[in-house]
């Protein structure tokens, strides 16, 4: 099975940092979100495609491993893998320096579906879902 991942760079701003001008720990799930849009981008199926098919997709787990803290200024790459599609949507996370490639950061999302407007919880993936990542794994 192929991997689906996406890789992006990014800059540690001033506004993500705090008094020891360290990435506050709420931030990574910031970076996490940037880089899961980006994968959803790649399998083509954002969230407003989601919500176009019918469905939310809300975090219902998250997990974050800080490893080495983050600082201002520094450049970071984030990689964003998926893991599990087929009952839950589950990526994982690395954030690694740019400079050393030392890895900073790894932690994990999960998402179910909820049909809308009705609001009841999907305990398999809509097809509409599955269909998109086994497309992307072909390509």
């Amino acid at each position: 099975m192929k991997n689906i991942s996406i890789s992006i760079e990014q800059e540690v701003a001033f506004p993500d940092v705090d008094s020891y001008r360290i990435v506050w720990h709420g931030n990574y799930i910031k970076y996490f979100e940037i880089a899961r849009c980006k994968l959803l981008e790649k399998i083509n199926y954002t969230y407003n495609d989601m919500e176009k098919s019918g469905y939310f997709f809300p975090i219902i787990d998250v997990k974050v491993k800080y490893i080495r803290p983050l600082l201002f200024g520094q450049k970071f790459i984030i990689t964003a893998t998926l893991k599990e599609w087929e009952n839950k949507l589950t990526i994982n996370y690395t954030i690694t320096d740019k400079a050393t490639n030392e890895k900073l950061t790894k932690g994990y999302t999960s998402q179910i579906a909820i049909a809308m407007p009705s609001h009841i919880t999907q305990y398999e993936s809509p097809k509409i879902l599955i269909d998109k990542i086994e497309k992307a794994m072909q390509n």
